[in-house]
């Protein structure tokens, strides 16, 4: 069992050694406002090291006024849109360390839409990091990246990218092959790390719509829900990430990630109702069923009207590799490699994120 986790950047050995490859490094976070990209700030904040928070006109910035505040001038908030390279590379000015967070995550997701900010956002931070002399380029990747459409057991880096039927994994496959070609050319170093369905505070991309079939009576446990799921707390993915920054071993790597416990769909299903108060999933149905309602649902959603989107993303090709497929992934590479030993378990971090959900 992994052990309680203290984030104060000095609760192992390990850390303490990692630190002091970034001890003066300034770090340009994109993606900002999600949950990833708030919770590493809040994360590098309270490990006093210097953030430059990108975020887009649009968005909301209350949440990163209050870390602003707490930052004591280490944060600084910028205005850049993932297309603007010069914009990006003017901004990443005096940064050693890039953070690539940003995404879109729509289960229904249309080629083009993902593509713009999937692949050809992830090129533009890349070429605006190399432009401004960034040292270090961290790429969030994905599972979904190597999960394809069936079940996969203890499955290392190693597994060839599978391309599938949802255009966010295949948008994810792209920007990874973009991003490790670095690898092999040597103009930045680069990391890739892949983690799973990352849950935590105020998480939209898959725990609403769970949470919502619950309450209704709509989720399906599919078969007897023994197959393994591949999620992550957003602060052990936090601290993979700050354990690749400038660490030499990770240049030109790619590492798999999740909370590194075996839980099953159904408990990972039950956790969530408990915590959030609602009635257990009791609807089981065959896989084969699923996969039709998912596949009928899947194809509809391109041409439904938009107050559909919500009902259909609930039986989508991702909601069926989250409840169906089988996701055995081994992280033996991050443990060995960058350390990545010391984990909020599951449980803890369910807890946690059931609690401070708004």
């Amino acid at each position: 069992m992994a052990n309680s986790y203290v984030t104060d950047c000095a609760e192992s050995s390990a850390d303490s050694n990692t630190d002091r490859l970034y001890k003066n490094a300034k770090v340009f976070v994109t993606g900002s406002s999600g949950l990833v990209g708030l919770q590493f700030i809040k994360h590098l904040n309270a490990c006093h090291i210097p953030v430059v928070a990108a975020i887009r006109a649009t968005t909301k910035t209350g949440p990163l006024l209050a870390e602003v505040a707490r930052s004591s001038g280490r944060l600084q908030i910028v205005t850049a849109e993932l297309a603007d390279e010069e914009g990006l590379a003017a901004a990443m000015s005096g940064c050693d360390v890039v953070v690539h967070a940003a995404a879109t995550i729509d289960p229904n997701g249309q080629g083009k839409e993902l593509r713009k900010v999937n692949v050809e956002g992830t090129r533009h931070v890349l070429n605006a990091a190399i432009k401004s002399g960034v040292k270090h380029f961290v790429h969030i990747s994905s599972l979904s990246v190597i999960t394809g459409e069936e079940d996969q057991f203890k499955v290392t880096e190693d597994e060839p990218l599978r391309r599938c039927r949802e255009p966010y994994a295949n948008s994810k496959i792209d920007a990874e092959e973009i991003v490790m070609a670095e690898a092999n050319r040597g103009t930045i170093n680069v990391t890739a790390l892949r983690p799973g369905f990352i849950y935590g505070p105020n998480e939209q991309a898959w725990m609403p719509r769970l949470v919502d079939a619950l309450k209704k009576g709509r989720a399906l446990i599919i078969g007897d829900g023994s197959k393994e799921t591949n999620v992550i707390y957003v602060e052990n993915l936090c601290r993979a990430i700050r354990l690749a920054m400038l660490n030499p071993i990770a240049y030109g790597q790619v590492y798999n990630l999740t909370d590194g416990e075996k839980i099953t769909k159904k408990e990972l299903f039950d956790a969530i109702a408990d915590g959030s108060g609602v009635p257990r999933a009791s609807i089981h149905v065959s896989e084969s069923i699923a996969r039709l309602l998912c596949e009928i649902s899947s194809t509809l959603a391109p041409y439904a009207p938009p107050i559909m989107q919500p009902i259909l993303a609930r039986y989508s090709r991702p909601a069926f590799r989250l409840a169906a497929v089988n996701q055995g992934f081994d992280i033996a590479k991050a443990e060995r490699e960058l350390k990545y030993v010391q984990r909020i378990p599951f449980r803890e971090g369910m807890s946690r994120t059931l609690s401070a959900w708004e």
